[in-house]
């Protein structure tokens, strides 16, 4: 385990449930931080995570985005197997390094798009067959994680990876707009996409909101599926035609699901991996377009800003 923060340390607890797996150490540059972490798991404490080679077999990357690529790096040449927190780097660049580095050294390399886990939104993808119009909203209050990247590659990236999912088609055009607020990155974004086959997204994400919403809408012909992924329930809308006096309306149904761990889902799958060498559900190269898309959204994002100054 490389990075003994809050994610860190929830990765650490969830590996150490995980049958066949051992958390055999963790590192952070605080030897204190690391300890507090390790400690209840009974790992070892490094400060160094050049050393991990030499004491597991894989690792998982929590550290600050700006770091990600370079830790990751070294784990892939020291032969390790590696699990990184998404944004999986800053710069595609980056990105494809790494994904090239993997393959080279014959390694598996896992990006953390945890709601690939999600059942609700596996049963949102299912249930959407040639969608036009798809609206998301993220929204959180702020809470100081994530705040070293912007909103969009820290949130909104998410619903991105959704909606490049539905629309089963290239990014062809880009709009957006959005600022910081409380850190020095985009703390609020709305982005507008239209993809190669037509459809449009709209999305909306904001780290210094209120209320949890956490909402995606599909629009499609003769179907409106709503995914709320708070209340991990997806809603299937048909319209009515009415008549005889009697207003068209919207019928369906709600589908609840239970709250999944989607952090353990990702341990599990992660181990599975490396202990069979079998590909994992977030391979790297799967969200390299998603992460294409959401670096185009921060590049017009404050191509609009600089225009406005």
């Amino acid at each position: 385990m490389i990075g003994a923060g809050y994610f860190g340390a929830l990765h650490a607890a969830k590996f150490s449930a995980v049958r066949g797996a051992e958390l055999a150490a963790v590192c952070d540059t605080h030897h204190e931080r690391a300890e507090a972490v390790a400690a209840p798991h009974g790992a070892i404490v490094v400060t160094d995570h050049r050393r991990l080679g030499d004491l597991a077999d894989a690792a998982v990357v929590a550290v600050p985005t700006r770091a990600h690529h370079a830790v990751a790096r070294d784990c892939l040449e020291a032969g390790l197997d590696v699990l990184v927190e998404k944004p999986m780097c800053e710069t595609l660049a980056e990105a494809d390094s790494l994904i090239r580095l993997a393959k080279r050294r014959k390694r598996i390399l896992q990006v953390g798009h945890l709601e690939r886990f999600s059942p609700v939104i596996d049963a949102l993808v299912a249930n959407a067959k040639g969608a036009w119009y798809v609206e998301s909203q993220r929204v959180s209050p702020f809470r100081g994680r994530g705040s070293d990247t912007t909103v969009i590659l820290d949130m909104m990236i998410h619903d991105l990876d959704h909606a490049m999912r539905v629309a089963g088609a290239p990014v062809a055009d880009v709009e957006a707009v959005g600022s910081p607020v409380l850190t020095e990155t985009e703390d609020l974004a709305s982005a507008r996409i239209r993809f190669a086959n037509g459809c449009v997204a709209q999305l909306t994400a904001s780290r210094i909101g209120g209320k949890i919403n956490r909402r995606l809408r599909v629009y499609q012909r003769g179907r409106y599926v709503i995914a709320d992924m708070a209340e991990h329930k997806l809603t299937v809308l048909h319209p009515t035609k009415g008549g005889n006096g009697v207003l068209p309306s919207l019928v369906g149904e709600d589908k609840h699901f239970p709250q999944s761990d989607l952090l353990l889902l990702q341990a599990k799958d992660f181990v599975e991996a490396v202990r069979h060498r079998t590909k994992p559900k977030v391979p790297a190269e799967s969200v390299r377009p998603v992460l294409a898309a959401a670096l185009e959204i921060t590049e017009k994002l404050r191509a609009w800003r600089a225009h406005w100054k």
